[in-house]
């Protein structure tokens, strides 16, 4: 059987379950980060905060990527269903909250907070489970099309919302996201998600046994080598694309361009969301994503010119952003084929919070880079060795385990 024939095959029986995660995945909490400065002017003008004040809320990561193992946990002990059901309640909820601030800096930060602690159930921890379990001979081709629907939602979300924001405000933006979420996520979440052992047993022919404890999990080599992949593979791209436009004036590109640059990065991470879905389908994954992170590791070497053609510059972020866009796919797919499903949400967790602290603490340390060696090579050279580093990781993760192996773990 061919492999379109395959997708056709897993689709026809699983489409309401990708559909659900497509959706879900992309009009969650992912999805504020790639709209929310539409909401920076708005909330300037409306309470007088300044874009310091408003751009706080963003440290909260530091605290709620702990809470990513938790819903790892409840994911993996009470299927998805239920935990991905409440996430979309209490998102929409913050939301809602946020659309009731009458000027106080600290409801704001309450409300985010209280968004984004809840929001973390309504990302890949979930929706990735939700198409690692209904597909299995596409998996990874399924797990590339849920990562580029956020992709399309944060394109079309701004021509939806700019509008609502100038006539209504914030609190309309705000209502307007909620609403979303009430309207097509959550019914389809209920209704066409089954419960927790059907899911378990989507892949196999029998229910899941008990997820392993997270210190079980961490003793395993390779859970440990996946998860130090995922944090060098991303945090440099995140690192690089919080500086792309000030990075890109640097080396000689005018301001238009500069802006060019952050729209070429989402376009190839898009792109390697899906390349690295297709090929992780038919190719060892840990030599697709060694090839995507060698890639980026050598872009960054284009960037150290003093001064650069936007050509080359524009060549050099697509290499860096075809990493990023691989790094979700390919990371939840190589949980399922190394790890299985028992504990997938779980590790995916793991990762997600290592991922979060990692991008919290780069993100920082690219701007404290420039301010001490007033340039980016010094970033730029990091960034590349954590890419070789990545590289490297992915392939320590060797071969795939046989099933004996599999049912023994």
């Amino acid at each position: 059987m061919s492999h379109i024939q395959s997708m056709a095959r897993e689709w026809k029986l699983e489409w309401r379950q990708g559909v659900t995660a497509l959706l879900a995945g992309s009009l969650g909490y992912s999805l504020y980060s790639a709209i929310s400065s539409l909401f920076v002017e708005p909330l300037q003008h409306q309470f007088g905060w300044s874009r310091g004040d408003i751009a706080f809320v963003h440290s909260f990561g530091l605290i709620t990527a702990f809470i990513a193992p938790v819903i790892g946990r409840l994911t993996d002990h009470y299927g998805v269903r239920p935990v991905l059901s409440v996430g979309l309640v209490l998102t929409a909820t913050g939301y809602l909250l946020l659309s009731l601030m009458q000027g106080s800096l600290s409801y704001y930060y309450l409300a985010y907070f209280v968004l984004s602690l809840s929001g973390m159930a309504t990302t890949g921890i979930t929706v990735t489970r939700i198409l690692s379990g209904a597909f299995e001979r596409t998996r990874g081709t399924a797990l590339a099309i849920g990562r580029s629907g956020l992709a399309v939602a944060g394109a079309l979300m701004p021509m939806l919302l700019f509008p609502v924001i100038v006539h209504f405000g914030s609190a309309g933006g705000f209502l307007l996201l909620a609403a979303f979420i009430l309207l097509i996520p959550l019914p389809l979440t209920l209704f066409w998600l089954p419960r927790a052992r059907r899911i378990a047993a989507t892949a196999t022919s029998k229910p899941l046994a008990k997820a392993d404890p997270w210190r079980v999990l961490l003793a395993k080599p390779k859970v440990r080598i996946l998860i130090a992949a995922s944090v060098f593979n991303y945090v440099p791209v995140v690192a690089l694309l919080s500086q792309m436009k000030p990075l890109a004036i640097e080396k000689g590109l005018d301001t238009l361009a500069a802006v060019g640059a952050v729209s070429v990065m989402g376009t190839a991470a898009a792109l390697g969301a899906l390349f690295s879905g297709v090929l992780v389908d038919r190719f060892w994954a840990p030599a697709v994503a060694f090839i995507l992170n060698l890639a980026p590791a050598i872009g960054c070497l284009f960037l150290l010119q003093s001064d650069v053609s936007p050509v080359l510059f524009y060549g050099a972020v697509l290499m860096i952003g075809l990493g990023q866009g691989a790094e979700i796919d390919i990371v939840a797919f190589m949980i399922a084929r190394y790890f299985g499903l028992r504990s997938y949400a779980t590790i995916y967790s793991l990762s997600t919070m290592c991922i979060a602290l990692g991008v919290a603490l780069g993100a920082s340390l690219i701007g404290r880079a420039y301010d001490h060696f007033g340039n980016y090579d010094v970033a730029i050279m990091a960034a590349s060795a954590s890419f070789a580093v990545a590289a490297l990781c992915y392939l320590a993760m060797g071969r795939y385990p046989t099933a004996e192996e599999s049912a023994m773990d």
